[in-house]
């Protein structure tokens, strides 16, 4: 880590700690630490590149609190061949054949075969293999949902967001919804609230009763959907994490 970065470099990961993320900011006045629970790691608050070297040390003091406050995560998930992942509520195992193909899944066995010529690309492949299974099954329920409501879906988009599940916007007369790709990770009655909540803003674009009225007459897991998301949203944060 360079002893006085430019602003360019940050957000800046220690190297000593990769839970760790100095992050510039012009309005802080003060050092402080966050938890940032959806991306595993805590962010150092730099109030001003001249106190960078004060906020290493202050994170160096805290180690023991962050350690504490990181350990109440549930354990990481990475993509390494042998190791489990949630997939669609429940683990499967990741299996690694060697050469190239398509992935597929064994349901009978709970595994996910992913072909890859090198464990430095099978990373990357189960993540390609996680969002398009996540876009299919997202523009289907979307699709189906927007059908009960009389709208018209004009774009599905999977990210991977870290702040919400899902979003909706409405341009000229038609949805654009974005989701996380991690809801594949979830049971699938989930995954089809998230598409039933996003299409019921095409109707009520806030959170107020009429909005949940909406979501309500179209989906009959809300409120169970709701209680999983609010107990497990943190084991879906750490599929493919590595720390």
């Amino acid at each position: 880590m360079p002893e006085t970065p430019s602003k360019e470099a940050f957000p800046l990961r220690d190297n000593h700690d990769p839970r760790i993320t100095y992050v510039l900011s012009d309005r802080a006045r003060r050092i402080s630490l966050k938890v940032k629970t959806s991306e595993r790691e805590v962010h150092v608050v730099v109030p001003g590149l001249r106190h960078f070297k004060a906020a290493q040390k202050f994170a160096r003091q805290q180690a023991d609190w962050i350690d504490v406050q990181l350990e109440t995560l549930p354990p990481p998930q990475p993509f390494v061949p042998g190791e489990s992942i949630l997939y669609r509520g429940v683990p499967y195992r990741l299996i690694k054949p060697e050469g190239r193909g398509r992935a597929k899944v064994d349901n009978a066995m709970r595994k996910i075969v992913v072909p890859s010529p090198d464990l430095e690309s099978f990373p990357g492949r189960v993540r390609r293999f996680l969002i398009r299974e996540a876009r299919e099954e997202l523009e289907a329920a979307s699709h189906h949902y927007a059908e009960k409501l009389g709208k018209r879906i004009g774009k599905v988009s999977v990210r991977d967001t870290s702040s919400r599940w899902g979003s909706c916007i409405t341009r000229k007369g038609e949805g654009h919804i974005s989701y996380s790709w991690r809801l594949i990770c979830a049971p699938a009655y989930v995954l089809d609230y998230v598409a039933a909540h996003e299409c019921a803003h095409m109707v009520e674009a806030n959170h107020s009763q009429a909005f949940w009225d909406v979501c309500e007459s179209i989906n009959d897991d809300v409120k169970k959907s709701k209680k999983w998301l609010n107990q497990n949203g943190a084991h879906l944060h750490a599929v493919g994490a590595e720390f």
